[in-house]
């Protein structure tokens, strides 16, 4: 009798010691996903307050200017555009290698 009940309890003991470990690492893995979803909160919330800041640049009236003389290439009344053309590539003549002076020695002395 006695034995079967050191039994029992040396089962009960080992059920409770696996059932912790299985706790302890479903506890970790929900520990690591809070984790990465908070990152990944933190960096859409930095980026949402990126977009807003971009959206009050470009609603601004310098921006707005800005972005129709540069992209659309619009002048105010009364304004006159100057197109400067590209200047143009010089060419580049090429000048021929000088001789190395063992030649100019060798043609020197026998020729």
């Amino acid at each position: 009798m006695k034995n079967l009940r050191n039994i029992v309890l040396v089962g009960l003991l080992i059920f409770l010691f696996f059932s912790l470990i299985k706790n302890l690492f479903d506890y970790q893995s929900k520990l690591s996903f809070y984790q990465s979803y908070k990152d990944n909160y933190e960096a859409e919330k930095k980026e949402n307050i990126e977009l807003k800041t971009q959206i009050v640049k470009k609603n601004s009236v310098n921006e707005v200017e800005k972005t129709i003389r540069n992209d659309l290439n619009l002048l105010r009344p009364n304004e006159v555009a100057i197109i400067i053309p590209s200047p143009t590539p010089e060419p580049n003549l090429l000048t021929p290698t000088p001789e190395p002076p063992y030649l100019k020695w060798w043609r020197l002395f026998f020729r």
